[in-house]
């Protein structure tokens, strides 16, 4: 339940305490448009409030005026010391870990291609594996968050308690995806080698796929959860 109230010069106690969004650190301006957990009293601006998806203190709660003079101030401020990534930050980060993605692969063609004597192994078949196990578990092996994430400083928290992500989630961040990837790869395959549709089926069906990928890309680079991070309350994020 969201109880949006709008600044005014008539909220004197409030302007006096020269509060800050938790969030953004902003001052609040007359005719800014606030937010008050019902909880703890926080004032929030009504897009960090949105952030946050309208939660906090573990709650949807808000006040539906101004609190009086005796129970306005807080006793301690809440601070939070993340914010939101810009698109250049998640784009690089993205780039770096698809970079490594491709050096592991080509790692693994390499060393399976000169043992191709002793392992019966396809090296092409085996560079993909790899490089493709990169990417789906890349959240875990830079502990908690990807090698490219690290590098610009990025990394996972659970939305709903502001704290930095439990390895599990980050684990079935990528596993759901790439599970559900690899599901409607197999519906293609399987109609294919069904309904004799000389590869009608596999070309518009890969083409809708290629789609559906690059627009999930352009999503997640948009600063936007994905719906694999919302089932799994996730948030990236880096320090302020």
């Amino acid at each position: 339940m969201k109880n949006t109230l709008t600044l005014t010069e008539k909220e004197t106690f409030f302007l006096k305490e020269n509060r800050q969004d938790p969030v953004t650190g902003d001052s609040f301006d007359i005719g800014d448009e606030i937010v008050f957990c019902a909880s703890c009293k926080s004032a929030f601006l009504k897009e960090s409030w949105e952030y946050m998806n309208s939660k906090h203190c573990g709650q949807t709660f808000t006040l539906k005026e101004f609190p009086a003079a005796s129970n306005l101030k807080l006793s301690k401020p809440i601070v939070y010391d993340f914010q939101k990534p810009n698109i250049g930050s998640r784009g690089v980060a993205y780039l770096i870990d698809n970079i490594i993605g491709i050096i592991c692969g080509f790692i693994a063609y390499t060393f399976f291609t000169e043992l191709r004597g002793f392992f019966r192994f396809d090296a092409e078949f085996s560079g993909y594996v790899v490089g493709s196990l990169y990417m789906l578990f890349r959240d875990i092996f830079g502990i908690k968050s990807s090698i490219g994430k690290q590098i610009m400083g990025l990394y996972f928290i659970d939305y709903e308690l502001k704290k930095k992500a439990h390895i599990v989630s980050l684990l079935f961040r990528n596993l759901v995806y790439w599970v559900f990837l690899c599901m409607i790869i197999s519906i293609i395959i399987i109609l294919e080698l069904k309904i004799d549709a000389e590869n009608a089926i596999a070309i518009v069906g890969g083409f809708c796929l290629i789609i559906a990928n690059i627009t999930h890309i352009i999503a997640v680079l948009a600063n936007q959860n994905n719906i694999f991070d919302r089932m799994l309350s996730l948030e990236l994020v880096e320090n302020k």
